[in-house]
């Protein structure tokens, strides 16, 4: 069987290993969260990037299937069906004149798990405290939690069997960078707010206005 996994390994006392380094050292720093808890970040942005439609990492199914003719069978209309890896064809006289074959021809059309690979991604966060995705199947995904003298973090496995197929080329590097790009949204944020907050202050008071800004703008670099 197929398995992805998302990876944030390192040491929670210093800097954690690439490629998400400078933001979760920026996570601690100034944020102010702890090494666990950066990391703990860090995978759940990764995986909620991947499940998101907008982001389009993880493609998503069609909701009905291509309906196909067989030319060797008088052109006979059927559809593929896939089961536990392997490829079906239901014609469309099953459901006429074979009573074993259940349903009707536009329920084998259906797509039942239409958006699976991308709902998929968030039902492994359980584990972190994070609310899943609807209608989790057991086993498809889960964290994993590694503590050790030299390395700790998360990792988070994910066991479709065609996951590896269906997403793009480089999609390791994307998910890295937008994670990173919002913890740094998030650090920027909390800046400007005590920034503003100084200046407040600083207006109440009578106090020079440039004291403390050197300070906020090296944080920031």
């Amino acid at each position: 069987m197929n398995e992805v996994s998302l990876k944030i390994i390192g040491n929670w006392s210093k800097e954690i290993g690439v490629p998400l380094r400078d933001a979760l050292a920026v996570s601690m720093d100034v944020i102010g969260k702890t090494g666990e808890q950066a990391c703990r970040q860090a995978i759940i942005f990764m995986a909620t990037s991947l499940s998101s439609s907008k982001n389009k990492l993880t493609p998503q199914s069609k909701k009905k299937r291509p309906v196909e003719r067989d030319a060797q069978h008088h052109n006979t209309e059927y559809v593929n069906v896939w089961h536990k890896g392997k490829q079906s064809r239901f014609y469309r006289w099953n459901f006429l004149r074979d009573s074993n074959v259940k349903g009707t021809w536009e329920q084998a059309q259906q797509i039942k798990n239409s958006g699976l690979a991308r709902r998929s991604w968030l039902w492994g966060l359980k584990g972190l405290g994070k609310e899943m995705g609807t209608n989790p199947i057991p086993g498809v995904a889960n964290t994993i939690s590694i503590l050790g003298d030299k390395a700790c973090g998360y990792i988070l496995r994910n066991s479709l069997s065609y996951m590896t197929k269906i997403l793009p080329a480089g999609w390791e590097a994307t998910v890295s960078r937008l994670a990173g790009n919002r913890i740094m949204g998030m650090a920027r944020a909390k800046i400007e707010r005590q920034w503003q907050s100084e200046m407040r202050r600083s207006r109440r008071g009578g106090i020079n206005l440039g004291r403390g800004l050197a300070t906020y703008f090296t944080r920031a670099a």
